[in-house]
């Protein structure tokens, strides 16, 4: 990424793949569909919080820094993204390889709370920090 809306618009790229992947397990009916989908979805999730955490809130910090903002609210902020992202690991290693007792029902429920932790942190970056970042100089 040469620039800094290069690195949002391939983030929020990421992001949309990641929303299409868990559409696809929500429609999944059996386990073993289930566990492909979700090995798609971690694989296409590590990525994005590799670039997301790794160059992003780096370079976030960093410009925030250069202007002389205070970037403890700021840590904080990414304190939680990681909480969010821990959530999501946290579902994808209980469901990875589905049990032979696996519920259906209750992996439907858990996958609905997943998508909307998922899609609240989507949310607050994308009308938030992707903006205030390409603000700065």
């Amino acid at each position: 990424m040469n620039t800094p809306q290069e690195l949002v618009d391939t983030l929020i790229s990421q992001r949309r793949q990641l929303q299409a992947d868990l559409g696809q397990v929500s429609a999944a009916k059996s386990p073993e569909t289930i566990e492909k989908l979700l090995a798609v979805f971690k694989t296409h999730l590590a990525t994005h919080l590799n670039l997301e955490n790794g160059v992003f809130y780096p370079d976030y910090l960093n410009k925030k820094i250069k202007n002389g903002e205070e970037i403890e609210s700021t840590k904080e902020f990414i304190g939680i993204m990681n909480d969010i992202a821990t959530k999501v690991t946290g579902f994808l290693d209980t469901y990875s390889h589905p049990a032979p007792q696996f519920s259906l029902a209750i992996f439907k429920t858990d996958l609905s709370k997943i998508i909307d932790v998922l899609n609240s942190r989507i949310e607050t970056e994308e009308d938030g920090v992707y903006d205030i970042y390409l603000s700065l100089n």
